[in-house]
């Protein structure tokens, strides 16, 4: 690999913190108004429980990027984000598995959602290791 591709990428915490606001508006929406995709390939009832988690996983994350001394908050915040937005990935693949191909760019869209946790989560895990803080 080449130095620069090795160095880190300097995120300000800002940026963060606006993240994970826009995906506890993405919970409160998905608890208001469902998801299609996810209702389809799962009980109704768990759509609102699915975005309840998002929202709650959201503001402890959103808590934790505000200070390096809460960054294990957002770490485990990110962690859960991410496996709640790969449900959201898998759901539309679901579909296009039983012939509804117009759902692959949901998945694909979920997909790039859930980089962003995913990516963060792996960051600190880099940094912090599994110990607590």
């Amino acid at each position: 690999m080449r130095e620069h591709q090795r160095e880190p990428i300097i995120i300000p915490r800002w940026v963060l913190t606006v993240k994970y606001a826009v995906f506890i508006l993405l919970g409160v929406t998905v608890f208001i108004a469902s998801s299609p995709a996810v209702d389809e390939v799962t009980p109704d009832w768990l759509t609102p429980i699915w975005g309840i988690g998002i929202s709650v996983s959201a503001v402890i994350a959103l808590v934790g990027s505000l200070t390096q001394r809460l960054e294990v908050l957002e770490r485990w915040a990110c962690a859960v984000l991410a496996s709640l937005f790969l449900v959201f990935a898998l759901a539309p693949i679901v579909l296009v598995i039983q012939g509804d191909e117009d759902r692959a760019m949901y998945s694909v869209i979920a997909l790039g959602f859930a980089l962003l946790p995913i990516a963060r989560a792996a960051q600190l895990l880099s940094r912090t290791g599994m110990r607590h803080g």
